[in-house]
């Protein structure tokens, strides 16, 4: 019964204003009307909603290079921890310390060390027991550079460690005197 009623006011709208009909002389100035306020709505449309459009995409974008950011840092620390575990096999132990603008131990802001920056201070042990075989020190901008830096380092030592092995197994005095 409700469409019904909808449907007589739709079409008695129709009637009433001639909507449909091909227009005479007297209506015409209603479709052109109708055209003009179309065209009015659809630019103050574009005018209005263009900028927050782009405000829109710029926060998306930003918040999923946040997002990629955020993963990378995480998988970087699993990938760390990894390959120290296999670098290292008797076990491993680091420490972050993250030094900034109002820190004085390092106020110079140089290029080469800027004045945010990361150490980390690793140890590898020798054996099952807790002898220590090497402290080392690692700087980076970031904990992820530090990370890398690292395990970069740990890559040089073994394989200085390997050289070392392969020349005393020749017979050659490691190093030589």
């Amino acid at each position: 019964m409700v469409r019904v009623c909808r449907f007589r006011s739709v079409v008695a709208f129709m009637v009433q204003f001639e909507v449909g009909l091909h227009p005479s002389r007297g209506n015409l100035l209603a479709p052109l009307g109708a055209l003009l306020l179309a065209a009015c709505g659809g630019a103050l449309a574009l005018v209005v909603l263009g900028p927050l459009v782009r405000r829109a995409r710029r926060r998306l974008h930003a918040s999923v290079v946040r997002r990629r950011r955020l993963r990378a840092a995480a998988t970087a620390e699993v990938r760390a921890r990894a390959m120290m575990d296999e670098l290292c096999p008797y076990g491993w132990r680091a420490q972050i310390a993250l030094f900034g603008d109002s820190d004085e131990s390092d106020s110079s802001g140089t290029p080469d060390r800027p004045r945010e920056w990361v150490a980390l201070d690793w140890t590898a042990f020798e054996d099952e027991g807790s002898r220590v075989t090497m402290v080392r020190r690692v700087r980076a901008p970031t904990i992820h550079e530090a990370l890398d830096a690292m395990i970069a380092d740990r890559r040089t030592d073994e394989t200085l460690q390997q050289i070392e092995q392969s020349a005393a197994s020749d017979g050659a005095l490691w190093p030589d005197p």
